[in-house]
């Protein structure tokens, strides 16, 4: 009720935190034209727990601002199936004379699925609108009310896949997203993705990496190509990691990738190379390189990234037994860790290696302490003198550090202490 309209607009943000009860007192606040556009807002950010207010947002609908009726049905977009009962009040949108509120219609139509069939001629009329986005937003709401229907999801497929070469980003934003809620053949989408990827908008890379990380080991040739792209480079070395092996053509680009300024982007592509292990030994002697790198996360993620390459790696081994003497424990670590799955029967690896990963037992960071515990299981017996301390990582307080410490010291062929269960005594008869 305060006057001032700026204590007014901080207390309907605050009215968020509150879930539905807030929905009564923001739904008045839609009666007041001072307050609706805050208001709308508002329920916008409470989702479908705002369907209590979806009478009052329908009659919102009327405010002669198009940027008020716009947030409007953002609102009873995000309510969702819920606000079902004003479809008709947003058919009559889809033809408003501003084109943001043409837009709002169609995409709220759309968010709302199978309620809101009765706005499916409306919204083919509009899939033959001059107005591109408009045209965008319809088709992939027609196919959205009803997943089922063939003949609307032909008809939308080529108009989407047309709308990603659109110059207007928000264009290629909608196709985009209208595409993969379409779940088209992979043969069909990873082509579109890897183009949009390559040379589409830079605000759209994330989505577009993000629509090719559904996909599986069908997007690697597009992924491999986005690595090309600075703005796409960390996002495809990440997904190329989840694929591992199965991305092995990507190790050269991965390569080149190494040299990329961001620290950032240069330890995603560790860790891709990383996860294809062997595979990448082509790449140990650039990941080495890296073992200078000037940031201590970029070293210890080389040495990983050596250590899962394996015998493959062993020309690493002098420049890892260096990082033995980091000043940093990480750095130290993850030296050792690598040289026990490079070499682990080497004697000199063994005499070197087996006191940091002790150390390293004793680390603050769980996957400090774990991956000591599996290093010392990897080189078995001869880091028995790891035992006493292996023992006390059984009790440490992460269930994956103890169970990697009694792996460890099962290779090692050591006993625990432990009390032996007493069997019942029978009775002589």
């Amino acid at each position: 009720d305060n006057k001032d309209p700026a204590v007014r607009v901080a207390a309907l943000d605050a009215l968020t935190n509150a879930g539905e009860a807030a929905v009564p007192v923001l739904s008045k606040a839609l009666a007041d034209p001072e307050t609706r556009y805050w208001a709308a807002l508002a329920l916008g950010e409470l989702g479908a727990t705002a369907q209590g207010a979806v009478d009052a947002l329908v009659s919102s609908l009327k405010d002669e601002r198009p940027e008020v009726r716009r947030e409007v049905l953002i609102a009873l977009a995000r309510i969702g199936p819920e606000a079902a009962a004003a479809v008709p009040a947003i058919v009559a949108l889809l033809s408003d004379a501003d084109p943001s509120v043409r837009h709002g219609a169609a995409f709220a139509l759309g968010r709302m699925g199978p309620a809101a069939a009765s706005a499916t001629d409306a919204l083919r009329q509009a899939a033959k609108n001059s107005d591109e986005l408009l045209r965008t937003v319809s088709a992939w709401a027609l196919a959205h009310i009803d997943p089922k229907d063939q003949a609307a999801r032909e008809e939308a497929i080529p108009l989407l896949t047309a709308a990603l070469k659109n110059q207007n980003p928000r264009v290629q934003s909608m196709a985009l997203r209208g595409l993969v809620d379409l779940h088209p053949q992979p043969a069909e989408l990873v082509p579109l993705l890897s183009d949009l990827v390559a040379r589409g908008d830079p605000g759209l890379v994330p989505e577009a990496l993000g629509a090719l990380g559904s996909l599986g080991d069908a997007a690697a040739p597009a992924l491999i190509a986005a690595l090309k792209r600075p703005e796409a480079r960390g996002g495809a070395a990440t997904l190329i990691a989840r694929l591992g092996s199965p991305a092995k053509a990507a190790v050269p680009g991965l390569i080149e990738a190494l040299a990329d300024r961001d620290a950032e982007v240069r330890r995603e592509v560790l860790f891709a190379l990383a996860s294809m292990g062997p595979d990448a030994a082509a790449a140990a002697p650039a990941i080495v390189g890296h073992l200078q790198d000037p940031e201590v996360r970029i070293r210890a993620t080389a040495a990983y990234a050596l250590g899962r390459i394996g015998p493959a790696a062993k020309a690493a081994i002098p420049p890892l037994r260096k990082e033995l003497t980091s000043a940093e424990l990480l750095s130290r670590v993850a030296g050792a860790w690598a040289l026990a799955h490079i070499a682990p029967q080497d004697e000199q690896v063994v005499r070197d290696a087996v006191p940091v990963l002790i150390r390293g037992l004793q680390s603050p960071t769980v996957a400090v302490r774990r991956g000591a515990a599996d290093a010392l299981g990897r080189i078995g017996k001869p880091a028995l003198a790891a035992q006493g301390a292996l023992e006390t990582a059984t009790r440490d307080p992460d269930e994956t550090v103890r169970r990697a410490a009694l792996l460890a010291l099962e290779r090692m062929g050591a006993v625990l202490d432990a009390p032996v269960p007493q069997q019942p005594v029978r009775k002589q008869r």
